[in-house]
């Protein structure tokens, strides 16, 4: 065989995998715990490899699912630092067919920050409900890649600042008392306030807290192993179910982050109110016409 057509039937035996290969994520920055073990999965794009860390005792590294050349597509790695410090281990993959090697750096580091986050911060009643998300971020601002496993209160709380607002938003429907906080476990069964009697309605928050098991979406299998042991992870969903505002906060349960202050956000629970018609109308001069409002109630257009 001519040695060019030999170095092209290589060349297409290996195919794409032997330039192409990468991992889904270049460096991987972990938080420090003591209580929790954080784990983040890498994953190679095609091939099979050895994995291997630079230093086990700062980020270990272990394959998903080895077969039995003791290679693998994905691995786990998972911060293992004993002491608060910011230290780095390089986790290196060698493909077993064309002896590739790729590399992620694993950062370890304490947690100085948490915040808060989601696509909207209203709600409306009756609605699905909105996901929110914990974020984590070092001493110089740079975000963590997970939080899986991390234990955190969600507590909600009212909000003071706009006490105003919500006693004007709530006046044909609810009243808000003027000091209460509520813990997530609080008010699980209730559905909307004018289901309930004015003594009931004083102590009922403006949203609650659902778990995913409760909901019809599915979560991550870190926060569904987490809700099954009654414990809350880096993201929660909330239900509305009065007019008005109020906060949510959250905290990191870890003893080692007890100083790190808690994260909050204010949310807005609203009508759901359509108008009829919803669509765009265009009036010569002089006329008019007549739109009606609308709530939806138990998924009903009333």
């Amino acid at each position: 065989v001519p040695p060019r057509l030999l170095a092209l039937s290589v060349l297409l035996a290996l195919g794409p995998s032997a330039t192409a290969a990468k991992l889904n994520i270049p460096k991987v920055l972990l938080p420090f715990t003591r209580a929790t073990r954080v784990n983040f999965t890498l994953e190679a794009s095609e091939g099979c490899y050895r994995w291997s860390s630079t230093r086990p005792e700062v980020a270990s590294i272990e394959p998903l699912g080895p077969d039995e050349q003791q290679c693998s597509q994905k691995a786990v790695v998972q911060a293992r630092l004993s002491q608060p410090a910011r230290l780095t281990s390089i986790i290196f993959a060698e493909d077993i067919t064309t002896g590739q090697v790729l590399r992620c750096d694993a950062i370890v580091d304490l947690i100085h920050g948490i915040q808060i986050v989601s696509t909207t911060r209203e709600l409306y009643l009756e609605d699905s409900p909105l996901e929110l998300k914990i974020q984590a971020l070092d001493s110089e601002g740079n975000t963590f890649s997970t939080l899986a496993g991390l234990v955190f209160d969600w507590t909600i709380v009212k909000d003071t600042e706009a006490s105003g607002f919500s006693d004007s938003h709530n006046a044909l429907r609810c009243h808000l008392p003027g000091t209460v906080s509520w813990s997530f476990s609080d008010f699980h069964d209730l559905d909307t306030c004018e289901d309930y009697s004015p003594a009931v309605l004083e102590n009922v928050p403006h949203f609650r807290i659902l778990t995913f098991l409760e909901s019809t979406y599915t979560p991550p299998s870190y926060i569904s192993e987490m809700e099954k042991a009654a414990k809350q992870g880096d993201t929660i969903l909330v239900s509305g179910m009065k007019t008005g505002s109020s906060k949510l906060k959250a905290r990191i349960q870890e003893a080692v982050y007890k100083n790190v202050r808690p994260a909050e956000v204010r949310l807005l629970i609203l009508e759901n109110i359509l108008l009829n018609p919803a669509y765009d109308v265009y009036l010569m001069v002089g006329t008019s016409i007549r739109y009606k409002v609308q709530k939806i109630r138990q998924g009903k257009i009333t």
